[in-house]
């Protein structure tokens, strides 16, 4: 890690969990505060970053994609050689 970097502490598994609950938000992104465990939830991750930012300027936060694995997923096939 960078001398200065912030490290990224994930959030609590009752924070996750309560998150990846919200059926009805479900394909948005939450972007959570792991100090505080309020979350921010967006179509993008823009979105959710922004809300975010304003209410905790100088914090890291957590992203994930509600009722899924993973934020972003490339579904394509490498070109052959």
């Amino acid at each position: 890690m960078k001398p200065g970097a912030a490290k990224v502490r994930r959030p609590s598994l009752t924070v996750m969990r309560k998150v990846q609950s919200l059926r009805s938000h479900k394909g948005e992104i939450a972007v959570i505060d792991p100090e505080t465990g309020k979350y921010f939830l967006g179509k993008t991750l823009n979105e959710a970053l922004r809300k975010a930012e304003n209410k905790f300027p100088d914090h890291v936060f957590y992203a994930m994609r509600i009722g899924s694995k993973f934020i972003y997923e490339h579904k394509g096939i490498a070109a052959a050689k």
